[in-house]
C-alpha cells in the first residue's frame, strides 16, 4: 500500500500542483481500461469537510460525470447515485474508478480526446448535511484533460484529431494485417484507396479502386527502420482539391496492392474534428 500511495503522489505531482483529478496511465488510451483518480484533499467543495466530520461515509463516494458524454450506465439521481458510479477508496482522501472510456461514455476516441473528462465526486446522497454548513456533499466541478496515447493499432492517425485543413498522417502496420492477400507487402506494393465524404451520398475519390495502383500519389511509403510499416501524409483539402464551400466530414480508406483489390473492401473511417467552414 505504501508503494501505491507513493506512486500516486508522484503521479499527482507530475500532472500538476493542484491535481484534484487525473487519469492514469497518461498518455491515455481511449479503448483500454484506465483509472480516473480524484484526490479530495486538493478540492474545495463541501465533500472533504463532510467526510472529515462523518468518517462513516468514507466508502460511499460516487463519481458524477457529464463529459465527453453522460455515462452509459447513468449517473442516477442526485439523492441516489447509481451503483455503477461508486468509486473505490484507495486511502486517505484518494478515490479511483476504473473505466474503458469509449464504452463507459459510449463515445468515440475522438470525442474523448477532444473533450476530456468533466466530473465531480459526491456522496450517494449529494444533498447538504445541515449541521456542517458547507453546502452539498460534493466537490467542485473537475476537468481532466486527456493526452492521447501513441497508437499501436493496425491503422494510426496523427494527430488523433484534426480539422480538414490540417495535415494528416496515416500509418499502416502491415505486420498486423489479417487478410492473407495483403500480408507481407514489399516496399513498392502498398497503396491506399481514399474517399473524402462530403454528404450522405456524395464524396470525392482520388481514383477509382481499380486504378489506385496506377496512381502514384496513392502509394504509401515504407517507414524507415520499421519493417512492415507504411505511411502517407496529406493536407486533405488540397489533396482532394476540395471546392470552396464544400464540407468534408470523413475520410474513408482501405489498402490495395498491385494485382489485388479487396472485394468487398473493409473501409476504415477517420472523422474530422471540425467540419464547418
Amino acid at each position: 500500500m505504501k508503494r501505491i500511495l507513493l506512486f500516486l503522489s508522484v503521479c499527482a505531482a507530475a500532472v500538476g500542483a493542484n491535481a484534484q483529478a487525473f487519469v492514469l496511465p497518461s498518455p491515455t488510451p481511449a479503448t483500454d481500461s484506465v483509472n480516473i483518480y480524484i484526490d479530495l484533499s486538493q478540492t474545495t467543495g463541501g465533500l472533504k469537510t463532510i467526510l472529515t466530520n462523518h468518517p462513516e461515509y468514507i466508502d460511499s463516494v460516487y463519481m458524477w460525470t457529464w463529459e465527453p458524454e453522460g455515462p452509459l450506465c447513468g449517473n442516477g439521481e442526485w439523492s441516489n447515485s447509481n451503483d455503477c458510479m461508486k468509486m473505490t477508496h484507495v486511502s486517505g482522501f484518494i478515490y479511483t474508478k476504473k473505466v474503458l472510456p469509449t464504452d463507459f461514455y459510449n463515445t468515440s476516441a475522438l470525442s474523448f480526446y477532444q473533450d476530456g473528462i468533466k466530473c465531480l465526486a459526491k456522496l450517494d446522497n449529494g444533498n447538504a448535511f445541515p449541521d456542517d454548513g458547507v453546502g452539498e456533499a460534493k466537490t467542485e466541478d473537475l476537468a481532466i484533460p486527456i493526452v492521447p496515447a501513441l497508437c499501436s493499432d493496425i491503422f494510426c492517425h496523427f494527430p488523433e484529431a484534426i480539422r480538414k485543413d490540417d495535415y494528416l498522417t496515416i500509418t499502416y502496420d502491415n505486420n498486423q494485417e489479417e487478410n492473407v492477400n495483403l500480408q507481407g507487402l514489399g516496399d513498392d506494393e502498398c497503396y491506399i484507396y481514399l474517399y473524402a465524404k462530403t454528404g450522405s451520398f456524395s464524396g470525392i475519390e482520388i481514383a477509382p479502386a481499380a486504378s489506385v495502383t496506377s496512381t502514384p500519389q496513392l502509394k504509401m511509403r515504407p517507414v524507415a527502420d520499421k519493417p512492415g510499416f507504411f505511411r502517407i501524409s496529406m493536407l486533405p483539402t488540397e489533396f482532394f482539391n476540395v471546392p470552396a464551400g464544400t464540407n468534408v466530414t470523413e475520410l474513408k480508406y482501405f489498402i490495395v496492392k498491385p494485382g489485388f483489390t479487396p472485394s468487398p473492401p473493409i473501409y476504415q473511417t477517420y472523422v474530422f474534428l471540425d467540419c464547418a467552414e
